[in-house]
């Protein structure tokens, strides 16, 4: 896995080994970075079951202001802080190394432009995001968030929400959330 574009395009990511994460593949994260081009230069972003962090960091070489990690696995963890070293953006990079609700109250009175949520499908941890992105009142003006599923997996979308973009990319599928 590879930075795609921006400031450290070509940069190797270190992933994790084994099959508990399922990075987003390289095609799936350039099709994302194009149709959010223009949202993600000065943004803050949340990167939620973080993996190893490649989201989060692509939105930082290509110019993000800053981004928050956060991965309930320490090994996990582990490679997000490898990946941001590597990547020289200790400066622009916050770690939390615990359950997405509870960075969620850590990050209390924070809100964020661009947000990502990754998490282990069929989980029914989209929901639980999003209403805890909702509560925490976590969301700029105008923040987009981009939820990736199974490509048949359903969620719950709060009322304070509305699916403004649906795209399918091999077995998963990308949804552009907004306020509604």
């Amino acid at each position: 896995m590879r930075i795609i574009s921006g400031q450290a395009r070509g940069r190797k990511l270190a992933t994790l080994e084994g099959e508990n994460t399922r990075p987003t593949l390289d095609r799936t994260r350039e099709a994302l970075f194009n149709i959010l081009q223009m949202r993600v230069r000065g943004a803050k972003v949340l990167d939620l079951f973080a993996g190893s962090g490649a989201l989060g960091l692509e939105a930082l070489s290509r110019g993000a202001q800053s981004a928050v990690f956060c991965d309930v696995s320490r090994q996990a963890c582990a490679v997000i802080q490898k990946n941001i070293e590597a990547l020289r953006a200790q400066d622009r990079s916050r770690l939390l190394c615990c359950d997405a609700m509870d960075a969620l109250a850590r990050l209390a009175g924070e809100s964020f432009d661009v947000v990502f949520l990754d998490p282990p499908y069929r989980k029914g941890l989209v929901d639980k995001a999003l209403a805890g992105l909702v509560a925490a009142d976590a969301l700029a003006p105008g923040c987009v968030i981009v939820a990736e599923t199974a490509q048949e997996e359903a969620f719950a979308v709060p009322e304070a929400l509305c699916i403004a973009d649906s795209r399918k990319y091999g077995k998963s599928r990308l949804h552009f959330l907004a306020r509604a």
